[in-house]
């Protein structure tokens, strides 16, 4: 067995004719053809190969603190998995509530639904991708919408899982999370409507907000003003645990509106904006380059932002491209006429001019 398989990266009929397809499955033969891998080959790279040739594991450090683990899948199990994600992206009907992981929908569309509320309260799905096991894949896809038979359901959800659990890092992991989800997100859905609530989703975080005055219980059951201690409505627990989920008490926060509102990083007190430590430490950064030079520029932005150490020979390419992209993240926030957006670009802009022309003098 050679060790990369060659076949195409991405499946190329239509998302009508890959839905019809994956709604005709009835077995893993059938499986193996709609991803276009031949069959010996699906079979090995998910149940002979041993299980430390599949997925390469290391840890992140997390902003909030400690580390996250992510389980990278091999080059050949990561094609079937992003086909497999390319079929299940054209089944799934995202609710209008859910922003993580659905076409045209981010953390910014996600925050502009709780602008200018009254009170916003943030959820965290305790081990959100590990409390997703093979178990609860397989008989996703057993149970309705989908009535796949067991074979097929079985072989769909060994390509997803990895020791039991849904993988962080795996291209499959997103999309089978939020079908997963469905259930909950009907439910939280109807439980905010029926409260007068507006609800959504960004992958682990949930966000409820309302502009009553008084908080309803079924919501948050007590709370004191100014304390961090909140204590959650039954009615609210009850739905996220039925659906097989856990809630973070430690990431459990409520705002008012006279505090600094966040949702999904970004703030939301009057409209969508960018936090100002993001902001202060781009300048910084800037100023960085223009004092002392690209390397110390690098060597600054690595120590705020950087997850992994990058190598020498990559670090400038890679400190300029992120860097840009920091800028332009706050231009698709804020809007590309913002004044803020375009200072920064210019300065950003200039101080690349500079660079060219000093290595241009050099050589």
């Amino acid at each position: 067995m050679s060790k990369d398989i060659s076949y195409s990266l991405l499946l190329y009929d239509s998302c009508e004719e890959l839905s019809k397809k994956f709604k005709q499955l009835e077995s893993s033969r059938d499986v193996a053809q709609l991803l276009q891998v031949p069959y010996k080959n699906l079979i090995y790279y998910i149940y002979r190969q041993s299980e430390d040739s599949r997925y390469k594991t290391f840890t992140v450090p997390k902003k909030s603190g400690g580390s996250r683990t992510i389980h990278s899948p091999n080059k050949s199990l990561a094609i079937i998995q992003r086909k497999l994600s390319q079929v299940l992206y054209t089944i799934y009907r995202p609710r209008a509530s859910v922003h993580g992981f659905a076409a045209k929908r981010n953390i910014i569309t996600n925050a502009k639904a709780h602008t200018k509320k009254k009170f916003i309260l943030n959820l965290d799905l305790k081990d959100f991708f590990d409390s997703i096991n093979f178990g609860r894949v397989r008989g996703l896809f057993i149970a309705k919408p989908y009535g796949l038979n067991e074979e097929v359901a079985t072989i769909l959800a060994q390509i997803c899982c990895f020791n039991n659990k849904l993988p962080q890092g795996a291209p499959s992991s997103p999309i089978i999370s939020n079908l997963v989800c469905t259930k909950m997100d009907s439910e939280l859905q109807r439980f905010a409507e029926t409260h007068g609530l507006f609800y959504t989703r960004y992958a682990d975080d949930i966000t409820f907000s309302i502009n009553r005055d008084e908080l309803p219980t079924v919501l948050v059951d007590s709370y004191k003003k100014g304390l961090p201690n909140v204590i959650l409505g039954n009615e609210l627990k009850l739905i996220i645990e039925n659906n097989g989920f856990q809630i973070n008490d430690a990431k459990v926060r409520l705002a008012y509106r006279t505090q600094r509102q966040t949702v999904t990083g970004l703030t939301v007190n009057k409209t969508v904006n960018v936090n100002r430590k993001y902001i202060r430490n781009i300048y910084g950064i800037l100023h960085a380059w223009e004092q002392y030079g690209l390397e110390k520029a690098a060597e600054t932005y690595q120590s705020k932002y950087a997850k992994q150490p990058i190598l020498s020979k990559k670090k400038i390419p890679a400190f300029l491209d992120s860097l840009r992209g920091k800028i332009e993240f706050i231009g698709n926030v804020k809007g590309k006429n913002d004044n803020l957006y375009r200072k920064l670009l210019k300065i950003f802009n200039d101080l690349r001019s500079e660079e060219a022309n000093r290595e241009s003098v050099a050589e």
